[in-house]
């Protein structure tokens, strides 16, 4: 849910963004030239990244009721201070709690290290599960001690005094609250029971807990408790057995919850249907198709004119859709459902690639997702070299979408090995006829109304070479069958040339004579006005007279699988830079928080350390050659 708050959050990053470390060419976005980290070195990293969190993120007070709750912000520089811990009141302490549960079942699955398992089962788990079996008792909304300009939750995330429901914070005193800080107001910013209402509270410390969750929240939560359940149920360990009956009880709870505020979520459908065998509701889960359709393909090539679309900050939907996935086909994982892995995992990061114009981005990094970026009309609304109005230097950057999608990196990698020539076969199975077009490869060769074509594409700009006898016109369509906006290139004799949309606005080109053209997409900064845009796997066409011939523009298998690695391999090697220079994996850099004299970069993030966890056991099974999938065991909790 994007609160008041959350919104003022995003604009006060926004207008205080500084110059990043990228710009200064920091010793960590060289630190992908090393070698990939080998086995060994992976098990080491993760065991650091797990141990930072248990001795500083987590709550061990065992006379606490939120004992084994951790913490998402952790104010390194205040440790042992009653702010050390800072809390947003509609932000996620609750939902990286479960994303770094779900990376401890990963770890384990990984390594085998009892480490991680003990991690979740001793104090992680049992918090969750307390909360999820009994927040009838453990919560009321029968006071709410939110200020008067609070507006109420609405259905989806107001408590209705059920089980399953968990709450955006709830705690005793041991953090502070982030927008009462700011604001220097003593009560919530959203409906909440506070215990502190009416009593002094200069430091603003929380005791109580929140009215609202969400949906959101409930498909972080699910990915946890069928993580772990899977991981108990064959254990013959009486305290295992015994966990596990708590986290199919949790699942049923979650799932009726999430009934009552909206309706069947497939995440939260799987993990009830997998944990307490139900299969009507394992049945409910949609079956994936081979049509690619995600942010990037949404910005770049299938938007409504004027609409505005914000450029991915975290990878949570792609994490549902292979988790609920594998659910559902008991434990495999269906070829549709490959593609689609693999085509958001190498994707989804290209339109932060698309704003980085005058800089190369390190493998592993990614937008800070508090930070807004968007696209309108396939051009991105500013780029990393504009450094104009508000944003003195390139945007921050952040430990969520970079290591989150590096897990995705992790499946994609393992799913093309398991299934050769799965990237090419929508292409072959549907579109045989088209011709192929590669990024950044040979050109494809083709004739048309007596003119030799040569089509290349790079990732900025369409490659056009001709062989003509007279004045040609060449139509280059941004759909098949000669459809939507299209670019006109008038190529005289003489070697001029002259570039037009359909619109009759001229187009920027850049060529070294009319017979050799080089034309910018319209989402290069440098394009003048638009025509189309290349996305991966899409489908455009080119005309001379009055022959059409459609074309599919993809890279290869080989491109896919290369920059995949890169992505994975190279970006751990960033993120242990990152961690080697700060000591932690902070929530943000370069950008301002919205806490007087302090930013993002001194917040140590959960949600980091548990996407790169995850992310670090994948590239471990990568290299030992195992299949995630496979180590789910979910075909014999299917039977």
């Amino acid at each position: 849910m994007k609160t008041l708050f959350a919104v003022m959050l995003v604009v006060t990053a926004a207008i205080a963004a500084e110059k990043a470390d990228l710009d200064r060419d920091p010793a960590w976005a060289q630190a992908h030239l090393k070698p990939p980290m080998t086995a060994g070195e992976t098990r080491a990293f993760m065991k650091r990244l797990a141990q930072f969190v248990f001795d500083n993120h987590m709550k061990c007070d065992a006379k606490s009721a939120q004992r084994g709750m951790i913490y998402e912000y952790f104010w390194v520089e205040r440790k042992g201070q009653p702010d050390q811990f800072v809390q947003g009141e509609a932000l996620d302490t609750m939902h990286d709690g479960a994303w770094f549960a779900a990376a401890l079942v990963n770890a384990w699955r990984a390594t085998g290290d009892p480490f991680y398992k003990e991690f979740l089962t001793k104090w992680v788990l049992p918090f969750y599960c307390k909360m999820l079996n009994y927040s009838d008792t453990l919560f009321s909304d029968q006071r709410n001690d939110a200020g008067p300009h609070a507006a109420p939750w609405g259905k989806e995330w107001a408590f209705q005094g059920e089980k399953g429901f968990v709450p955006y914070w709830w705690d005793d005193g041991g953090s502070v609250s982030l927008e009462r800080q700011q604001k220097k107001e003593p009560l919530g910013f959203f409906p909440c029971t506070d215990l502190f209402a009416g009593k002094s509270n200069p430091q603003f410390l929380l005791s109580g807990y929140s009215h609202g969750s969400s949906n959101h929240l409930a498909q972080d939560l699910a990915v946890m408790l069928q993580q772990a359940w899977l991981m108990l149920k064959d254990s013959a360990a009486a305290a295992d057995k015994k966990l596990a009956a708590e986290v199919a009880e949790a699942a049923k709870n979650l799932h009726e919850c999430r009934m009552r505020h909206f309706n069947h979520i497939p995440m939260c459908c799987a993990a009830f249907g997998l944990t307490n065998g139900d299969a009507t509701e394992l049945k409910r889960i949609p079956d994936q198709t081979w049509l690619p359709a995600n942010n990037y393909r949404f910005a770049l090539y299938e938007f409504k004119p004027g609409d505005r679309r914000a450029m991915p900050g975290f990878a949570d939907d792609q994490q549902y859709r292979y988790y609920f996935g594998i659910a559902k086909t008991g434990g495999q994982l269906p070829r549709t459902l490959a593609f689609k892995t693999i085509y958001d995992a190498f994707t989804e990061p290209m339109l932060y690639r698309c704003y980085s114009d005058d800089a190369e981005v390190p493998p592993g990094i990614n937008r800070f997702d508090l930070h807004v970026m968007n696209v309108r009309d396939g051009r991105l609304e500013d780029y990393r070299s504009d450094r104009k109005g508000p944003f003195k230097g390139p945007r921050p950057i952040g430990s969520r979408m970079g290591p989150q999608n590096m897990i995705c990196c992790g499946w994609a990698l393992q799913a093309l090995r398991a299934n050769p020539g799965l990237w090419e076969e929508r292409y072959q199975r549907e579109f045989s006829n088209d011709l192929r077009v590669c990024f950044d490869d040979e050109p494809a060769r083709v004739e048309l109304g007596g003119v030799k074509l040569a089509l290349r594409s790079t990732r900025r700009a369409l490659e056009l070479d001709c062989e003509c006898k007279g004045d040609t016109v060449i139509k280059v369509f941004s759909r098949p069958d000669g459809q939507g906006s299209h670019a006109v290139v008038m190529v005289k004799q003489n070697g001029s040339a002259t570039v037009v949309n359909d619109k009759g606005e001229p187009l920027r080109i850049q060529s070294r004579s009319a017979f050799h053209l080089s034309l910018p997409y319209t989402v290069a900064k440098e394009q003048t006005a638009a025509w189309a845009n290349d996305v991966e796997h899409g489908r455009y066409s080119i005309q001379v007279g009055d022959t059409t011939r459609n074309f599919y523009l993809a890279s290869s298998e080989r491109q896919v699988a290369m920059w995949l690695e890169h992505e994975l391999a190279g970006g751990l090697r960033t993120w242990e830079a990152i961690f080697n220079k700060y000591g932690y994996i902070p929530t943000g850099i370069g950008c301002h928080s919205v806490l007087p004299g302090v930013t993002w970069d001194k917040f140590s993030d959960t949600g980091g350390y548990a996407h790169l966890l995850s992310a670090a056991a994948e590239w471990l099974m990568w290299l030992e050659k195992k299949n995630d999938w496979e180590t789910h065991r979910v075909s014999r909790a299917a039977k």
